[in-house]
């Protein structure tokens, strides 16, 4: 007879689980880029009173007699459908308009890059700003990571002489406004205020050409104060200076992943690659960037892996993804929720009565 009230005790708390999933899904009505959470039950293990049994020659089968014990959470699934434009009227604030991920990391060696995207974090909110050292970053200092262009030895950025198209470094780098001279360097015909362009040695890493004689970023660095962000639909970035100069400031790539369910969700809206996710793949918007990540020319190369294009995902400046949170569907969900867990609370008293009718039966 207590069976039906281990039965209720498991629906009370698969309900109560839910109940957390919605309360969470409800707080979050407002959190940029927030994926709501989707509850499913399924039932719990069963106890035979009986087994099925094959018919015979004069009689028929007959079927299973069995008792359940409850409900219990199945899954727990992110509704990973993109959420509406929310303007903000700030210029480094980005939108993903379609699918895929921005990626994040930690802010390393100007010259160090991430051979793996699948190490570095995954977002859906672009609340990038740039930082007093030039990086774009998101609002806990997590560096965008992306490509920038590539460096001549003079320090101009290096383009193809027949289509005048920028020759970008394909190493996923934390994204940086180009170091600039603070001073003139006549010799090698850096003028102050000028970007610099860095050249990609053999090993990816970064080689400056030299300002007054001098390795120093201090005498190379671009005055911030002066610099305004805008980026493209293709996720290119330009800087313009105090003098109304444009530079060109690199690419921001999208990752993306087979099954978005399978990402491991963090806190702050931050997401990392599963074992069920899928390995993460870059492309740009527009397919801007082609070729194979970290500079790999060689075809047959086993691990070279190929930048691909972000399908038709554009990127929007001047606002965020607003929260998937439906919260017409939550209360809804929180009635018939709070229903269930009624019920189930009402199986407790019946069973606790017909227990105690039981006892009093010796009196």
């Amino acid at each position: 007879m207590t069976g039906s009230m281990y039965a209720a005790i498991a629906g009370l708390q698969t309900h109560m689980q839910k109940m957390n999933v919605i309360g969470n899904n409800i707080a979050n009505a407002n959190t940029y880029g927030f994926k709501p959470g989707v509850t499913s039950f399924s039932e719990s293990m069963y106890t035979s009173i009986s087994n099925s049994t094959a018919g015979g020659n004069q009689y028929g089968g007959t079927n299973a007699s069995q008792i359940g014990y409850g409900s219990q959470v199945a899954s727990i699934d992110l509704n990973m459908t993109g959420g509406t434009y929310a303007p903000t009227g700030i210029n480094s604030h980005l939108y993903l308009d379609g699918n895929g991920f921005f990626m994040v990391g930690p802010k390393p060696g100007e010259a160090t890059y991430e051979a793996d995207p699948n190490n570095l974090t995954l977002k859906r909110v672009g609340n990038f700003f740039l930082d007093k050292d030039g990086y774009l970053v998101d609002s806990n200092g997590y560096c965008v990571y992306g490509f920038m262009p590539k460096g001549e030895a003079t320090g101009e950025m290096s383009v193809d002489p027949t289509t005048g198209d920028i020759n970008w470094d394909t190493c996923l780098r934390p994204i940086r406004v180009p170091v600039a001279a603070q001073g003139t360097d006549t010799a090698n015909g850096i003028e102050k205020g000028q970007a610099i362009y860095p050249t990609v040695n053999a090993d990816n890493t970064l080689q400056y050409p030299q300002v007054g004689g001098q390795d120093s970023d201090e005498n190379k660095r671009v005055d911030l104060q002066s610099v305004n962000l805008s980026v493209d639909k293709n996720g290119v970035i330009t800087a313009v200076t105090q003098d109304n100069d444009p530079i060109t400031v690199g690419i921001i790539p999208i990752g993306s992943v087979v099954n978005p369910n399978g990402l491991t969700k963090e806190s702050d809206g931050y997401y990392k690659a599963g074992n069920n996710a899928g390995e993460v793949v870059v492309g740009t918007c527009g397919a801007t960037v082609t070729g194979a990540l970290n500079n790999n020319a060689d075809a047959q190369d086993p691990n070279r892996i190929e930048l691909t294009g972000a399908g038709k995902t554009q990127i929007l400046s001047g606002g965020l993804e607003s929260s998937k949170t439906d919260i017409a569907t939550e209360f809804a969900d929180l009635i018939t929720t709070q229903r269930g867990f009624q019920a189930n609370t009402k199986i407790i008293t019946v069973t606790d009565e017909m227990l105690s009718d039981l006892v009093s039966m010796k009196r």
